[in-house]
């Protein structure tokens, strides 16, 4: 099995690496092409180039006599109604030619992947000639760098396998992404940017000069492949799970675990939630016992939803250790070991996230894995959510970004009752609802970020912002999963083809609207920090 991926990959990148066309020598006039129109020699034009599809047919996954319908005939309108632009590059070595009067070529999918998008609201405003405040060269210079990173033809197949199968991402381009700095800067800025082994994406930005715009850069690029659960799995927990040992672990932690995290070679997932209480975090029942000699903790107890859980080498583990209510909760940083066993939780999205049901049986934990003072959990675990949940919407933007331009793309080429999708008023209005929630979301991602950056996420005045940030952020996603349904019709609700996005994110964008804190906790938590704030004489 390991040797039939190496061989797909392989080719998948011959595939993606070659420029469609190529330079050819030969050329026809349609004419030429109108006499290959019998099924013993079928020719077919899309987007001026010939195909040779005579021996193809019979392998046409939408059966032969659909395709010899278009022999020697054009058939882009067609196809492009039908297919992916990546089609044509996997079936690359059908072309014959090239028309006469062909127009410029077209760019490959790799091409395409590794380029800034000049679909209107594509990208964010200021990649598409719009200036920001928030902006420097090298923000611009780590988005190019890290996505053409991961355009690679090993991520994407990978990235799309795993997501289908449940299978674990892989180890080897794990670590790949700890070799140019990933790891580290999906964590925000700080001494551990300098444990990546060949600087930050080879030295585009300084880890001096990195802020949380550059970590909102790396978060949406490595969206882009629209695999949550294999995104998840790859990365995504450790994000969550390592700040709290950037900021609240002991030196031998920072020194003996952090740049094994760091490098890709280990894993980290943060083990909060329970059955028995998720946004209500005080309720927590997993607990922690000193043993006779007042050594170590053993920990016996559940966790659940535990995204990453199923590959994680240290578990961030928020424990009981005194008495009922918050005050009562420590954080343990828990080494995988026999007393821990995990079990895959299936969900709306794939299991190569790792999400996992843990179970903690007689857990021996020293007395120094505990973060900060034992009784102190509470604090440490509200400040970490800001930066995850801060992640979550930011992420959450760039899906809802991608899953739009997918939606544009397909309303200006399908046609409907002789005419562009697009030029019905309806569709119309839908974009339009998505263009806005889209740029409203990203202006006050970028408020709060810019904020990050002077305060940190960790920052009382902040926390009710986010919040608030994440409640608008997850609305705005059910706005776009619905729309995008409807524009596409059936194609949005099935997983491959031309829906793939649409279907994926339609699929699982409720889930964002549930993990990090639900919807009601953020809105209820960003009005009462509004509450707490408000000046007592403040009258109408």
């Amino acid at each position: 099995f390991g040797s039939f991926l190496a061989q797909r990959r392989r080719k998948s990148k011959r595939y993606l690496t070659c420029r469609t066309p190529p330079t050819m020598a030969k050329t026809f006039t349609r004419e030429e092409v109108a006499k290959h129109s019998s099924p013993t020699d079928a020719w077919i034009i899309i987007d001026g180039d010939v195909y040779d599809v005579t021996g193809f047919a019979k392998l046409h996954p939408g059966g032969k006599q659909t395709l010899l319908d278009f022999a020697g005939q054009d058939c882009s309108e067609d196809f492009w109604g039908l297919h992916r632009h990546e089609v044509l590059d996997k079936y690359k070595r059908l072309v014959k030619g090239r028309l006469v009067d062909a127009p410029p070529a077209r760019t490959t999918s790799l091409e395409e992947k590794q380029s800034i998008s000049k679909v209107p609201y594509g990208e964010p405003a200021h990649l598409q000639g719009l200036s920001s405040p928030y902006f420097k060269e090298s923000h611009i210079a780590l988005r190019k760098a890290v996505r053409k990173y991961l355009a690679d033809p090993d991520f994407i197949d990978d990235a799309m396998e795993c997501e289908a199968t449940g299978r674990a991402p892989s180890q080897e381009l794990r670590k790949k992404l700890g070799d140019v700095g990933i790891v580290a800067m999906v964590q925000g800025p700080g001494e551990h940017l300098k444990l990546a082994p060949n600087g930050l994406m080879g030295g585009v930005v300084k880890p001096e000069e990195f802020d949380y715009f550059h970590e909102l850069v790396v978060q949406e690029e490595r969206s882009r492949f629209f695999c949550p659960g294999w995104e998840d799995g790859i990365d995504s927990a450790n994000s969550i799970g390592v700040p709290v040992i950037i900021k609240y672990g002991s030196e031998w932690m920072k020194k003996e675990v952090l740049p094994s995290l760091i490098r890709g070679d280990t894993t980290c997932c943060l083990a909060i939630s329970e059955a028995y209480a998720g946004s209500d975090v005080a309720a927590l029942r997993t607990r922690g016992e000193l043993d006779v000699k007042g050594e170590n903790y053993i920990v016996n107890g559940t966790k659940k939803w535990i995204t990453g859980g199923m590959y994680a080498d240290w578990f961030v583990t928020a424990v009981r250790t005194g008495g009922k209510a918050s005050g009562g909760l420590s954080m343990m940083l828990v080494p995988k070991c026999n007393e821990i066993q995990t079990k895959v939780i299936k969900s709306k999205y794939s299991s190569a996230a790792g999400t996992a049901f843990v179970t903690y049986e007689d857990c021996v934990v020293p007395k120094r894995n505990v973060f900060g003072q034992e009784g102190k959990g509470f604090q440490i675990i509200m400040s970490n959510f800001n930066h995850e949940r801060w992640m979550i919407c930011v992420v959450c933007i760039q899906r809802a970004r991608l899953c739009t331009e997918e939606v544009f793309k397909w309303a200006m080429q399908r046609k409907v009752f002789g005419a562009k999708l697009v030029e019905q008023p309806v569709i119309r209005e839908k974009l339009a609802q998505m263009f806005s929630g889209l740029e409203q979301l990203t202006a006050m991602g970028y408020e709060v970020t810019h904020a990050m950056n002077q305060v940190g996420p960790q920052s009382a005045e902040i926390g009710g912002r986010i919040a608030l940030f994440k409640y608008a952020t997850t609305r705005m996603c059910h706005l776009v999963a619905d729309n995008a349904v409807q524009v596409l019709g059936g194609r949005g609700v099935t997983m491959t083809g031309m829906g793939r996005v649409v279907e994926t994110f339609h699929r699982v964008y409720k889930v964002p609207s549930v993990y990090g804190g639900s919807e009601e906790i953020m809105a209820d938590l960003a009005v009462r920090q509004a509450i707490k704030a408000f000046p007592p004489h403040a009258r109408l």
